[in-house]
Parts: structure tokens; sequence; C-alpha cells
């Protein structure tokens, strides 16, 4: 028997997003991801550029629903 689904963990993936750092821009930005299938918790922290995504979600799909943004988003490294 061969299952259709894939399974994705938890995890907590943390972005910088360049050029944030308006109320204008963090809802700009968080309204591109916290819609995407997965996403459990966001957080944003203009005064860093920071969002921090909760949920079964990849890095590669948080990047893809900015891009075409006026921002540039990275994954932080872990630790």
């Amino acid at each position: 028997m061969t299952n259709s689904w894939s399974w994705t963990a938890m995890q907590t993936i943390q972005l910088y997003v360049e050029g944030m750092r308006c109320p204008r821009c963090v809802r700009e930005a968080t309204a591109r991801l916290r819609d995407l299938p997965g996403v459990a918790t966001l957080t944003a922290d203009r005064d860093t550029g920071q969002i921090t995504v909760t949920g079964e979600v990849s890095a590669a799909d948080l990047l893809d629903a900015l891009a075409g943004s006026s921002f540039t988003a990275s994954v932080r490294p872990r630790g």
C-alpha cells in the first residue's frame, strides 16, 4: 500500500525580512504568510525585522510566499 500524502513535522522557522520596519510593512509581510497551509503561529518584530513561524510548513514555502513582494527574506540559522 502506498500513501499519497507526505508528513511534515512541526517546526519553528525564523526569517529575517529586510525592509519590514513599519506597521504597514509588518501587515503586508505577515498577510502573505499567515494563510499558508501548515502555518500554526506567526509573530513579527519590526524592530529586528524578524518573523517567527511555527507549524508544518517548509522554509522554502515561506520564502516563496514573500517572493515578488517589496521584501527580501532569508532564513535565520538556528542557534
